[in-house]
């Protein structure tokens, strides 16, 4: 299925850039503050920004599906993981890097896998990336062209978990944010970034976590 998309107004930019705002103050509360369950929260404040997304975005966001846009997905997901595997072996002796990825770890004793993985599925992933790609990256594109579109939205993602003191998970976050709007800006399509995210977030919390 495809949803046309057309340019963005400096109405969409303004509301994107505003609702960054909102995003950065989620991720405060689901980090930091954590009142309720992790996962709940997550999936919850990722359903709420993708929400804004598909209201700020209306018809310019682009779902449409194929093989070869799905197998794009699969094999940067395999090939991501692959990266962060490598990465891992490499930095686990440093202290600030294993303490960050325990941190990022002790978070799945919350809840059991099975649960952890619907939620990746539903809504997090797709809504992440409805929102960071379908949303800040397609305005700032449009507002600033396409490669500072695409920075511009992937070091935004990763600044908003610059508040958990964790350098592994903004690194992490900026990575995934260059990759998946990597391919955002070559498909014109978020398909492969959704399938691409769902697969890497299942292999790295759920089906071969890296420790």
């Amino acid at each position: 299925m495809k949803i046309a998309q057309g340019s963005s107004s400096s109405s969409d930019f303004k509301l994107a850039g505003g609702s960054l705002v909102l995003a950065a103050g989620l991720w405060i509360v689901i980090f930091l503050v954590r009142p309720f369950d992790f996962w709940v929260m997550l999936a919850s404040s990722t359903l709420v920004l993708s929400t804004i997304a598909v209201l700020i975005s209306r018809n310019k966001l682009s779902v449409r599906a194929s093989v070869k846009l799905i197998l794009y997905g699969a094999v940067t997901a395999v090939l991501m993981y692959g990266l962060f595997y490598f990465g891992y072996q490499v930095t686990k002796s440093s202290p600030v890097f294993s303490q960050g990825v325990n941190q990022v770890y002790g978070l799945r004793s919350n809840e059991p896998s099975w649960l952890i993985a619907a939620l990746l599925i539903l809504p997090i992933a797709p809504g992440e990336e409805l929102y960071w790609r379908g949303l800040i990256q397609r305005a700032f594109s449009d507002r600033n062209g396409a490669y500072m579109g695409l920075i511009g939205a992937s070091l935004a993602y990763a600044l908003v978990h610059v508040p958990t003191f964790n350098l592994p998970l903004v690194l992490t976050a900026f990575i995934g944010g260059l990759v998946w709007g990597w391919l955002y800006k070559v498909t014109n399509s978020l398909t492969p970034g959704i399938v691409s995210h769902v697969l890497w977030d299942l292999m790295i919390f759920v089906l071969v976590p890296l420790h």
